[in-house]
């Protein structure tokens, strides 16, 4: 059995998110952001990686709080720069992720200069 999970929140585009804030340069996930490069949540996409569970590891990373507009960024890297990365939302809640669940995240990259 399937589910889909609609959003009951406003969801971020690039068209509105760069009218709120003109630094916003492009969309990619969070895997793909530097060290202390803000950004704003898109949307959590699927990643087939997570099987049937997918839904489930959407709805759970919701829950705990990465939702769009919100501001999040990259606080530290693992070895080698590589994943677990620990992430800290706008709220000042702090994760650490894997690399699947970085994928998951949807992101828009804002310009700090």
């Amino acid at each position: 059995m399937r589910t889909s999970l609609l959003p009951s929140y406003p969801t971020a585009t690039a068209v509105n998110i760069h009218k709120l804030n003109p630094k916003a340069t492009h969309l990619c996930s969070l895997l793909d952001l530097a060290k202390h490069q803000p950004a704003i949540i898109d949307d959590i996409i699927a990643n087939e990686r997570f099987g049937e569970m997918d839904n489930i590891i959407s709805q759970r990373l919701k829950d705990l709080g990465f939702l769009p507009n919100t501001t999040i960024q990259i606080v530290a890297k693992g070895l080698f720069g590589k994943p677990p990365y620990a992430v800290r939302l706008s709220t000042g809640a702090q994760f650490s992720l894997r690399a699947d669940e970085l994928i998951k995240i949807s992101c828009i990259a804002i310009d700090s200069r």
